[in-house]
């Protein structure tokens, strides 16, 4: 059944150009991701097909009644919790999103990001739309409430548009993709890994195309050259007024006519060639941390470590130690103490017991989650100043592989969006020389590029590194640590996520969806192995990446 109808849609804001001339026809059952840069229109997209932005041509039709999750909400922080929300205390979703009944009766202004979120999905679930519309529904929201989302939506029948930046949700639920880039709307079929795999053979095709045309373009235009100077050579010899032009006229003559519909054909030729305009690519220049790791083996070490806030307890008795080079996930609910003991790491919060030993020699960076200590005032480029004698050059490259291209490295702080303050942070901390990196939730406001282009970066990081992220992905891509604060418990799994995942649900006979979950994280670092694969290694990666699928599809099968 039609549910939206999209006719020549086209929006610009000054001279930036969203999208011109889009039409589509969106059904019950079709669960499309929006994908693209930071700032190439997704939301407006949504805001266009929700009339809560008027377009500069075309129209937009709704069948059917529409559920919205805006990326920001903004609450009245005296009003409780029910005046603002449709839910019911006898609601099960809301212990199944990981909510407390008496949150109902809770000041709007004491909740947290994530719990926001949780409560309207809770309220756009049980108001029962035919339509939904989700922004950025993974924003602040810890693995409980992403996986309740993920089982929600794969349950939901009928059409579903997001803008997500979270890889592993969009492999899960949707089944096609619509790209916005550069003033232009793309349509594919399938899920992300899908998408991404089309786009790669998409630049592969481009680039011979390209290439062949611009060699048959070369070709014509030499045997044009070759063809104007046997034209120049006759018109020698028509000049000349001796008795050997007087013998030969008629011979040169027809000479100079053939020659000149030769180099008309072949210049009619160069200008019946489809133009192909070079492919536009993405820099793909490899970051690197000037860590000063000095050869330490245990740069934090904690015991018997507690915090807790009046009588609320966050964990206790816990004993945890960093090593050089070692990448810790911190992972947890919301609300369970991960950026609170990221701060006791800190020296910025005292525990309530225990003892914490940190390295004379440890030189420690910290990215929090609310990205609030830049000076406003300054442009990009000063900022990065403060903190590193490296030269113009230095700077302007680092600033272009974090997508900040040209001019926008004179943008000032104040004006920039939330990701783009992450990413001059990053910046700091690329050239800040440390060797212990904290994070809190950095990936967050970020695009899927410039997500990957941080991954990449802590991949080669010398020094150590403790983060919290509730992205399955980024975790699964960086971390060979984790951390789980789990009912005032910190529990160490000393092995990558997957080794995470196989303790926590003991998959002998154990939950199905689980390892549903186990099989995709390894699908999706097959698919990312795939993109730098060697020819010799991709027939090996490929048979890997069936044979899981069709795993994937076999227990997806037993669970319907």
């Amino acid at each position: 059944m039609l549910t939206i109808r999209i006719r020549d849609l086209s929006k610009s804001y000054g001279e930036q150009i969203l999208f011109e001339k889009f039409s589509f026809d969106i059904h019950t059952g079709d669960k499309i991701g929006i994908v693209g840069p930071n700032g190439s229109g997704k939301t407006t997209l949504l805001k266009l097909i929700l009339s809560i932005l008027e377009p500069d041509r075309g129209y937009v039709e709704v069948f059917g009644k529409v559920g919205y999750l805006p990326q920001d909400l903004a609450l009245p922080e005296d009003k409780l919790v029910r005046e603002c929300f449709e839910v019911q205390s006898s609601s099960t979703n809301l212990k199944r999103i990981g909510l407390k009944k008496d949150i109902l009766d809770s000041p709007c202004g004491t909740l947290s990001g994530g719990e926001k979120i949780k409560l309207k999905l809770v309220e756009l679930l049980e108001d029962k739309p035919t339509i939904l519309t989700l922004d950025e529904p993974t924003n602040h929201m810890d693995i409980k409430g992403i996986e309740f989302l993920e089982d929600e939506l794969s349950k939901f029948n009928g059409t579903l548009l997001v803008v997500s930046h979270d890889r592993f949700l969009l492999d899960r639920i949707v089944n096609k993709i619509i790209e916005i880039n550069r003033g232009k709307i793309s349509l594919y079929t399938g899920n992300y890994s899908n998408y991404a795999q089309k786009k790669k053979e998409e630049l592969e095709r481009a680039w011979k195309e390209y290439e062949r045309y611009t060699e048959e373009k070369r070709r014509l235009e030499e045997a044009s050259r070759k063809i104007k100077e046997r034209s120049k050579a006759v018109e020698k010899v028509k000049d000349r007024k001796d008795s050997f032009w007087k013998y030969s006229k008629d011979f040169y003559g027809k000479k100079a006519s053939k020659v000149a519909k030769i180099g008309k054909s072949i210049e009619k030729r160069i200008e019946r060639l489809e133009i192909k305009e070079k492919p536009f690519e993405e820099q793909h220049i490899k970051l690197e941390f000037d860590a000063t790791d000095k050869g330490l083996d245990t740069i934090i070490q904690c015991n018997g470590l507690s915090k807790s806030f009046e009588d609320k307890l966050l964990f206790e008795n816990a004993d945890l130690s960093v090593r050089s080079r070692q990448k810790i996930a911190l992972l947890g609910d919301n609300g369970v103490g991960k950026t609170t003991l990221l701060r006791i790491l800190l020296g910025k919060e005292a525990p309530t017991d225990g003892n914490i030993w940190i390295s004379k020699s440890a030189k420690i960076g910290y990215l929090e989650q609310e990205v609030n200590f830049l000076s406003s005032e300054n442009t990009i480029i000063e900022e990065i100043r403060k903190v590193t004698n490296s030269d113009i050059t230095t700077i302007r490259t680092l600033l272009g592989c974090l997508l900040f291209i040209e001019d926008e490295a004179l943008k000032r702080i104040e004006l920039l969006s939330m990701g783009e303050k992450v990413r001059v942070t990053l910046a700091k901390l690329i050239l800040g020389g440390f060797n212990l990196l904290l994070m809190d939730e950095p990936t967050n406001f970020l695009d899927i590029r410039s997500r990957e282009v941080i991954e990449e970066a802590l991949k080669w990081y010398k020094g150590s590194l403790v983060f919290v992220s509730h992205d399955r992905y980024f975790v699964s891509k960086i971390a060979d640590t984790i951390w789980e604060i789990e009912n005032h418990k910190i529990t160490v799994y000393p092995g990558d996520y997957e080794y995470y995942l196989f303790k926590k649900s003991s998959l002998k006979g154990g939950d199905i969806k689980d390892k549903i979950l186990l099989l995709e994280v390894q699908l999706s670092k097959i698919a990312s192995e795939l993109d730098k694969a060697k020819d010799e290694e991709k027939e090996e990666l490929n048979r890997k990446f069936i044979e899981l699928t069709r795993e994937i599809n076999k227990l997806k099968s037993m669970v319907k």
